[in-house]
């Protein structure tokens, strides 16, 4: 049966259903741009210049800076951030105090803060 209130019914299914699809179409894309934009990040967060020269680095992530850190002072390993120059980690001693080093990525030299 084709009456007036099943054409309503049909048209506003298919308008549901076009809406729907617009709108994933639309979600698709901003999910396309984010991921894009979090790689642009990701690769902005690696330490040392964005260059050539990264390949030259002795530490290339932060379970290495951490390492190096964790044998140079010892203590337990809190936190590891990415720097512009190397890494950054805080370690807690074994007397209870918190204290930092930097891992210079280039060089691998150590320093405590």
């Amino acid at each position: 049966m084709d009456t007036p209130m099943t054409r309503t019914v049909s048209k506003n299914s298919t308008l549901l259903c076009l809406l729907m699809i617009s709108l994933l179409s639309i979600s698709s894309v901003s999910f396309a741009q984010s991921a894009l934009q979090l790689s642009a990040q990701g690769s902005a967060l690696r330490p040392g210049p964005q260059s050539k020269k990264q390949q030259n680095l002795v530490i290339t992530s932060s379970q290495q800076a951490a390492s190096l850190a964790q044998s140079r002072f010892g203590g337990k390993v809190l936190r590891v951030q990415s720097t512009s120059s190397g890494y950054r980690v805080k370690l807690l001693s074994s007397d209870g105090v918190v204290f930092y080093a930097n891992v210079n990525a280039q060089s691998g030299s150590v320093s405590r803060n």
